[in-house]
């Protein structure tokens, strides 16, 4: 078992290796290519597949959970809890959808019990969702202080739904992903999936009544 032929005190070998391999050509060899790998007890392919996707899971947590710090241990613990059970991974979905998924379940997890109510900020400008909800203003004088507003209303709202509608919020308008892609991630129905989709937006709306047509 992979558990047992590693040290994982502080679990800080990973990550700086994982960081060591971002400027190498890590496509060379598949995901499932680096799975098998690990698997057999090799450190470095995982170290790679940390650096494949640690991007986009610090970008998940990162707009669950408000504090930098606490995001950053997370994202740690997300790998170390993959690391320690990659020997359960069947592989009947990709390595990227198995590690959203614990991605999701670790952050909701952390957002219960500390409860950790805030998101984090929506104006991100690598973000839709803000543009999306205010698609069709003008670029009028003071815009710009506007839509600042705007966005931070915004915020304030996503940070009152509940974990799992904060999720596919999460997972849809930052991560582009589809809602068939969400469903397998979180282990439901596309149809949960649009039912909590609808709900965020139509709660959006209730608080944000400046909201256009569409979500």
């Amino acid at each position: 078992m992979v558990g047992a032929c590693y040290n994982w005190a502080g679990g800080d070998t990973i990550t700086a290796a994982g960081k060591d391999l971002l400027g190498a050509k890590l496509q060379e060899k598949p995901d499932a290519t680096l799975v098998a790998r690990t698997k057999e007890g090799d450190v470095e392919a995982f170290a790679e597949l940390v650096a494949r996707h640690q991007a986009s899971v610090y970008s998940v947590v990162s707009r669950m959970i408000s504090s930098r710090d606490d995001t950053e241990d997370i994202v740690q613990e997300i790998f170390v809890r993959a690391f320690k059970s990659i020997g359960c991974f069947k592989q009947d979905s990709s390595f990227g959808t198995w590690i959203y998924r614990i991605a999701v379940n670790t952050a909701i997890k952390h957002m219960r019990g500390s409860k950790i109510r805030s998101a984090a900020s929506i104006d991100d400008p690598d973000s839709g969702l803000s543009d999306t909800l205010t698609d069709g203003e003008s670029d009028r004088p003071g815009d710009a202080a506007e839509k600042a507003e705007r966005s931070e209303a915004v915020r304030r709202a996503v940070q009152m739904l509940p974990e799992h509608h904060r999720a596919v919020v999460v997972l849809h308008y930052f991560e582009n992903l589809s809602c068939a892609e969400i469903a397998e991630i979180m282990d439901c129905s596309v149809g949960t999936v649009w039912s909590r989709l609808h709900y965020a937006c139509k709660k959006l709306k209730g608080e944000l009544s400046w909201l256009n047509s569409e979500c």
